[in-house]
């Protein structure tokens, strides 16, 4: 199979959904929000099971949507930068594409059938990248604009009814009262961080290691590690907001990837993955006749290696560095 051809269609194709006569039977019997519970709890895109309590949320955003006649708006918080041992960092990849089909795919039926529509928003946390994760600030900013850039070309891909945006937690909340707020939290999980078990603590400092944009010679290596461990569990603890997080209002469902841990939708990133789109890269998978989109952990690319052939493409314009070419695992 030509690869151009079969990626831009992949991109460019709207999908197109036609309910069966049992979906629009069971629409006119029990109401469109139970049908888009079933859709959202679809095992072809979820990665695990919702959890009871953020089930009980879900329906009810729903609910509160539809009753006041506005569109069910979703939310991806991400990462905003590229793992920095990648191979693509620190620009987009495949992995970013594929990422945006697949839920262009997974809201789709329900922007078809429900006629206010679905609102799907990325929102960056880019701001807090640099002191939680010592991202270069270049590194921060070209990610953030080639992902920008791609949401615009996708905004002309997404089907009628379903609306797609990039935004940033700073469009919400000013950035320096933010890391005031994650200071202050920073002083008290120092204060309290032998409390933790040598497991939690363990797991913590791995984390960190491998999310971390540190050379491990650096004399300060390991404080600036501890540092980012707390930083990071102070942006989790929402501190430095008062309101709901900017991805958890009244009126949202959050989606999320391995890191969801009941605050959210845990999604599939792809057909042929759970990584976050951010922490891998995008490849194609070739099995038989099938042509996979997928995204692979740099654990997952090296064990794979002698496997992969980078192959040219010309799907998207070439200010894209690693959109010209794709990793083709066989």
């Amino acid at each position: 199979m030509d690869l151009d051809v079969f990626l831009k269609k992949l991109v460019e194709q709207k999908p197109i959904f036609k309910p069966s006569f049992e979906e629009e039977k069971a629409i006119k019997l029990e109401g469109i929000v139970k049908f888009i519970v079933k859709k959202l709890n679809s095992s072809s895109y979820k990665a695990s099971a919702i959890t009871p309590d953020y089930l009980v949320k879900v329906k009810d955003k729903i609910n509160l949507c539809v009753n006041h006649e506005v569109p069910i708006h979703f939310t991806v918080p991400f990462g905003a930068v590229k793992v920095p041992t990648l191979p693509t960092a620190p620009g987009i990849d495949w992995g970013e594409v594929f990422a945006i089909i697949f839920l262009r795919d997974y809201l789709a039926p329900i922007a078809k059938m429900y006629k206010h529509g679905v609102i799907l928003d990325y929102i960056s946390v880019a701001v807090f990248e640099e002191k939680m994760n010592y991202f270069p600030h270049k590194d921060v900013i070209l990610y953030d604009r080639e992902f920008e850039k791609l949401i615009k070309i996708f905004k002309n891909h997404f089907p009628e009814n379903l609306s797609l945006n990039f935004k940033r937690v700073t469009d919400h909340l000013p950035k320096e009262p933010m890391l005031k707020m994650i200071d202050k939290k920073v002083v008290e999980l120092k204060r309290n961080w032998m409390q933790n078990s040598e497991e939690v603590r363990n797991t913590k400092i791995m984390r960190a290691k491998r999310n971390c944009c540190l050379d491990a010679k650096d004399k300060d290596y390991d404080k600036k590690i501890l540092d980012s461990i707390f930083v990071h569990d102070a942006f989790c603890s929402e501190c430095w907001t008062l309101d709901s997080a900017p991805w958890d209002k009244k009126d949202m469902i959050t989606l999320g990837y391995r890191y969801t841990d009941g605050w959210a939708i845990h999604i599939r990133s792809a057909r042929g993955s759970t990584v976050n789109f951010w922490s891998g890269m995008g490849a194609l998978l070739k099995r038989d006749k099938d042509i996979i989109p997928t995204i692979l952990s740099l654990k997952q690319y090296k064990d794979l290696e002698n496997n992969i052939r980078l192959q040219k493409v010309k799907v998207f314009d070439e200010e894209f560095k690693n959109l010209n070419k794709i990793p083709v695992v066989s």
